[in-house]
């Protein structure tokens, strides 16, 4: 081969090498965080299957819920290695309360496209007993949001602004929504009081 061809082959040859241990690199980063993907799933499925459980109310939702979450974390680090700059547990929280309320409105739309297409006569409805409710039961009585603002604020100790933040809304959006679930959630627990101490 002539030097002139050497020398016209040299910025390929460079390009090509370059593209490899780009390649190498990635694979190495995949690898990575493959590894570090299965380091979070072992801290964090418990809490993440906790939480999910409580705004699903349901402990097979609450798996499903937390699952789904770190098939979507799993999907994101695959196509960005370096996707997860900081903890983890932040990002799968709002990916598992936004996953909740978006079953919960897919759900909601399923129910009222019955109710459009069936409506019971009036002899079958049922009313629970009120000495029956719990407090999943009267966690499940609130809206989506409104649930899944308790539970962060509540079961997760979150502040205010960290709520918010995590929810996507104005921290007085926050406050206002924790103080109707507070008043439901009392009117609900008194009921139940006054039945279970009734004659």
């Amino acid at each position: 081969m002539s030097d002139t061809a050497t020398f016209a082959l040299a910025p390929l040859r460079k390009a090509m090498a370059a593209q490899s241990a780009g390649e190498a690199m990635r694979g190495e980063a995949v690898r990575e965080s493959a590894a570090s993907l299965d380091d979070i799933y072992a801290a964090e499925i418990h809490r993440l299957v906790g939480l999910g459980t409580a705004l699903a109310g349901d402990g097979a939702a609450g798996e499903d819920l937390a699952h789904d979450a770190f098939l979507q974390l799993a999907e994101r680090m695959n196509r960005d290695p370096g996707y997860l700059h900081g903890p983890a547990w932040p990002l799968l929280r709002t990916m598992v309360v936004r996953l909740a309320l978006q079953r919960r409105r897919a759900w909601a739309r399923e129910l009222r496209r019955l109710a459009r297409a069936w409506q019971p006569a009036p002899s079958e409805g049922w009313e629970p007993s009120v000495t029956t409710l719990d407090w999943h039961t009267a966690l499940q009585s609130l809206p989506p949001r409104m649930r899944a603002t308790v539970v962060l604020f509540y079961g997760e100790d979150l502040s205010t602004a960290q709520t918010a933040a995590a929810l996507g809304c104005s921290p007085r959006t926050v406050e206002i929504q924790l103080r109707t679930a507070r008043q439901r959630l009392s009117t609900q627990m008194q009921w139940d009081d006054t039945e279970e101490t009734a004659p």
